[in-house]
């Protein structure tokens, strides 16, 4: 199979990149850092994702996409807070023309209908300190929605740099186990879910076992 990884220098990204190339599938790696994955094997595409052109051209061949775009909270570079939804805009409308229909899109555990489940602590600073950023990301999940395209929605919930432990309670309804789930784990429901068809036009919630 043969994977497009946008958003695959940090975070969910870049830990999909190393579990699909390890499981032996072919990855593009879209970034707007590619150097930092020179070495894992990947094609690499060092580019905007607010650029159609090149997010076009990324798709040749693609028989899967995964979304991993996001902006740290007080990050001082260029990328603009609303990322989420404008990368993602992009993305579905180079989909449109085909072959790729099949897209899993990473978000966050307190959009849409997990908002109100999410533990008081986090809800607190959604509302607050992310607030920008948590409505970029319910813009990103209208489009989704309302795409023709296979989708899938992921919502993570409390993300941890620690290893893959292929114990992350996976959740149609929102529920969810332990409060953190690590990066790897979460990369690799989003491969398994890749791989298996699984979940087509739903949300799942991810969190820890």
């Amino acid at each position: 199979m043969h994977l497009v990884i946008f958003g695959a220098s940090r975070g969910v990204g870049r830990a999909a990149v190393d579990a699909a190339l390890e499981a032996g599938h072919t990855v593009t790696a879209f970034a707007r850092n590619a150097g930092t994955l020179a070495d894992t094997g990947a094609t690499l595409v060092q580019g905007d994702v607010l650029d159609a052109r090149a997010v076009r051209a990324a798709l040749g061949g693609a028989d899967a996409v995964l979304v991993s775009l996001g902006v740290s909270p007080g990050a001082r570079d260029s990328t603009p807070e609303d990322v989420c939804s404008r990368g993602t805009a992009t993305i579905l409308a180079a989909m449109a023309d085909g072959p790729a229909d099949r897209i899993v899109v990473v978000t966050s555990y307190g959009v849409g209908p997990t908002e109100p489940l999410t533990p008081f602590p986090f809800s607190l600073v959604a509302k607050t300190v992310l607030r920008g950023i948590m409505a970029d990301k319910e813009a990103q999940e209208r489009l989704v929605r309302n795409s023709t395209l296979r989708w899938t929605i992921v919502q993570p919930l409390g993300l941890t740099d620690g290893p893959a432990t292929h114990r992350a309670y996976v959740a149609t309804d929102g529920r969810r186990r332990g409060n953190q789930v690590s990066r790897a784990d979460v990369a690799a429901v989003c491969l398994e879910t890749i791989e298996h068809g699984a979940f087509v036009g739903e949300s799942i919630a991810v969190s820890g076992p």
